[in-house]
Parts: structure tokens; C-alpha cells; sequence
């Protein structure tokens, strides 16, 4: 881990959170069926017994017990957790005034959002069609989805989607389309590719091809189009990058296509998922900057 200290001099911290002081607890005795308290061994079982499916089940629990509000014992509990947090607070806001790393927004303000924070949301399923659990947000999710089509110009009637956690499991979502589309597809990505791509491709046992790149991190095209004449016979699937990990570098996507095309693949034979988990948002608000939009053959 490292930190950017005053000086302007980045320096190997080993500094940690001391989360080894939260107090050990003993687990509480185990109960038997007839509540006695057993000495650790399973009651009344025969350690020789065989298992059968379906037929073993537990014939013990632990103890529960429900504290009163008012026992000495629940205070300092809570007591010594606010003080971890407290630590843990003081760490963070340490640690942010040097943050050196990912480029991204640390203005936050979620204080309009503390209301709804009592609430299980749970957006679970797909969010165009409507739930059995009432308590979600699926009405924003489906906004926020249609705000990014118009950003990337595909029609609302056109697209379907959903919000995912983070980048990897954009990725790992994408790729799969993409493999489900073309099972004997091949999957191929530049060796400056985000690792989440390369685990797709062992999640889903697919055949990758790591593509050389520049020194500025961008997809090599000749690289690229050696591969894919190697491998003719069967569909390509893409990962193209519009801002890699730690160069930022953005894949020429009009090359991609044109090498794809160069290479004798018809745009039913190659599957382009784009990786815009970096710049895929800032992309269309910058001057000059590369086109990434829906209207080019792209899938995901």
C-alpha cells in the first residue's frame, strides 16, 4: 500500500487497521434436543452411522440468548464497537486527504439518501419486468438505462440492461452475451485489458487470445489482425477498451472494426463488447475525443 505523503514523496506504509482488537467471543455451549447441554459430540448420533441424503439434519444448536437493554455487559459491546468505528473513521478520512490512485470523484454526499437507508431495496430480476417484491427501485434503474442509451444513441426500444454492481461484472455480463451468441466464439482482448476479461474467459472456457499493444497501452491492430487470419473459421468476440486500468489507453475502435472487416468478417460473425468502466461516461462530454456510440456494430 501506498501513500502520497506531504513532502509530495510516495512512500511503503505498513500502517493497519488494528481490527484484532475486537473482542474474541467463545461460542455459546451447544443445546441438544431435550435442551441439556452437550459436551461437544453430537447426541445420541453413532459416529459410524452412515450418511444418507435428505436424512441428516441437525440434532444440536447453539444456545440463544437476548441480552437485556440495560445489561452491562451489551454497553460495552457497543461501546467498544463505536470506538472501532471511530478508528476506522479517522483512518479513512486520513488515508483520503493522500489518496493516490483510480481517478475518480471523492466529493461525496449520500445525505439525501440516509432516508432510505431503513429499507430492504432489493431490485433483484430483470428490471423491465415488474416484481413480486414490492420494495425496489426499479423505476430509477430503468431511468438511469435509458439515460445511457441516449448517451450512446441506441433506441429505448433497442437495448436492454441493468445496472451491475461495478466493472467486472460489466464485463463478465458482456463476455457472456457474447459467448452465448457465438458458443465456438474466440475470444480476444489486448494484453493491457482489465483482469475480470481474462477470468470471463476462464469462467466461461473459452478460447482467448491476448493481442499485443503499443507503449501507450492502445490495442495493436497488426497483432490483432494476425489472429484473427489464424483463426478464420470460427467468430469473434472482442473486448475493446475505452480506458485501460493504469494507462487509460483507448482501443481504436474504427480500426477494430475495419481490421475485423479487412479480415473477411462479416458483422454476424464478430461480437464487440467495450469496456467503458474508466472513460465509457466522459467519452461523449470530451472535445475530440473517439466515438463510441451504438450506432457503430457494437453488441455490448
Amino acid at each position: 500500500m501506498s501513500e502520497l505523503q506531504s513532502n509530495g514523496n510516495v512512500e511503503l506504509s505498513s500502517k493497519k487497521i488494528d481490527l484484532a482488537a475486537v473482542a474474541q467471543e467463545t461460542l455459546p455451549p451447544v443445546v441438544a434436543k431435550d435442551s441439556a447441554v452437550c459436551d461437544g459430540a453430537l447426541a445420541g448420533i453413532d459416529k459410524k452411522e452412515k450418511i444418507v441424503l435428505g436424512r441428516n439434519v441437525h440434532s444440536t444448536g447453539l444456545d440463544i440468548t437476548e441480552p437485556d437493554v440495560d445489561d452491562e455487559s451489551t454497553g460495552d459491546k457497543e461501546a467498544f464497537m463505536a470506538g472501532v468505528l471511530a478508528r476506522y473513521r479517522k483512518s479513512l478520512i486520513e488515508r483520503t486527504k493522500n489518496h493516490l490512485g483510480y481517478p475518480y470523484n471523492l466529493d461525496f454526499d449520500y445525505g439525501a439518501l440516509a432516508q432510505l437507508q431503513h429499507f430492504s431495496i432489493n431490485n433483484l430480476g430483470d428490471p423491465f419486468i415488474e416484481s413480486n417484491y414490492g420494495v425496489h427501485s426499479r423505476q430509477f434503474e430503468v431511468g438511469v438505462l435509458d439515460w445511457f442509451a441516449r448517451l450512446w444513441e441506441i433506441e429505448k426500444n433497442e437495448y436492454w440492461g441493468y445496472i451491475t454492481n461495478c466493472g467486472t461484472e460489466g464485463n463478465l455480463h458482456g463476455i457472456l452475451v457474447g459467448r452465448e451468441v457465438f458458443p465456438d466464439g474466440i475470444l480476444y482482448a489486448s494484453r493491457e485489458s482489465h483482469y475480470s476479461v481474462f477470468k470471463a474467459a476462464r469462467m466461461y472456457r473459452m478460447e482467448c487470445f491476448k493481442v499485443a499493444t503499443s507503449l501507450t497501452g492502445e490495442i495493436d491492430c497488426e497483432d490483432f489482425k494476425t489472429k484473427l487470419l489464424l483463426n478464420k473459421d470460427k467468430p469473434a468476440i472482442i473486448n475493446v477498451n475505452i480506458g485501460t486500468t493504469v494507462k487509460g489507453a483507448v482501443d481504436d475502435l474504427d480500426l477494430v472494426i475495419k481490421t475485423l472487416e479487412d479480415c473477411g468478417f462479416s458483422h454476424d460473425r464478430f461480437f464487440i463488447h467495450c469496456d467503458g468502466a474508466l472513460f465509457g461516461l466522459m467519452m461523449p462530454f470530451v472535445k475530440r475525443a473517439p466515438k463510441v456510440t451504438f450506432k457503430k456494430p457494437l453488441e455490448a
